[in-house]
């Protein structure tokens, strides 16, 4: 089991198995000629002659006379390891080049659904979990109707403390101005529109787009897709900038 472990963490490095098994062979014994690490490998010794350049090549394998033989000997680990970490270290050097070229694979979007008033307070902690800006349409009548007070109060002060900023567009009521009135305390914008019936608050925050409903028997879900996202925000800023 300890061979196979090792054979596959060369692998991991570039080798292949026939290699890998080369490399193992070599480390084992030493100094060996061809036919010796060929025998030991399991390996055919054409076979090994086929990639026995492209080993010493790259730095795994070096020959060594000896009298009229020609020995082969594997490469002390430590600087197998040492070479690791140089490509380790170029890698992350090169990291933002790579992500500057990167394009998200398309993937269709990703749905949750939550149930209760429960349901509706895991939805909120994902906004917290995010940490993204939260961009808000929301009926606080309703809310505090369906959510115990206590638990809606020190949502935005746990948001506060991640320092996350909201900005809300609201139904206006007697909660909606007791919102608002805290609104520099608690990092968020309240701005208000009339003769609207939501019943439902929207939250967008990242990628993700949350619906709840404050109607029994309470349910609500999590979009998680760039694109709607990007919508949605898009629409939420004509709105923002109508509300007063």
């Amino acid at each position: 089991m300890k061979t196979i472990n090792l054979t596959t963490i060369l692998q991991n490095l570039g080798l292949n198995e026939k290699e890998a098994k080369v490399y193992l062979a070599c480390l084992e014994l030493g100094s060996a000629t061809v036919q010796e690490v060929s025998d030991k490998a399991g390996v055919k010794r054409t076979s090994v002659y086929n990639f026995l350049e492209d080993m010493k090549a790259r730095g795994f394998i070096t020959e060594v006379k000896h009298g009229k033989k020609i020995l082969l000997t594997a490469e002390d680990p430590r600087v197998l390891l040492k070479k690791a970490d140089e490509q380790k270290k170029q890698f992350e050097e090169m990291l933002p080049e790579f992500l500057s070229i990167y394009n998200l694979p398309s993937e269709k979007p990703k749905v949750k659904f939550y149930q209760g008033v429960e349901g509706l307070k895991r939805i909120y902690e994902d906004t917290l979990n995010e940490g993204a800006t939260i961009y808000e349409i929301s009926d606080y009548e309703r809310m505090f109707e369906t959510i115990e007070l206590d638990w809606m109060w020190n949502y935005p002060k746990r948001r506060t403390e991640k320092n996350i900023k909201a900005f809300s567009i609201a139904k206006e009521g007697v909660q909606a101005q007791k919102v608002r009135a805290k609104d520099a305390e608690h990092l968020r914008e309240t701005r208000f529109i009339k003769d609207v019936n939501f019943e439902t608050e929207i939250n967008i925050y990242g990628d993700k787009i949350a619906l709840l409903s404050f109607r029994r028997p309470y349910a609500g879900v999590i979009i998680e897709d760039r694109a709607i996202a990007q919508t949605l925000r898009s629409m939420w800023n004509i709105i923002w900038n109508q509300a007063k």
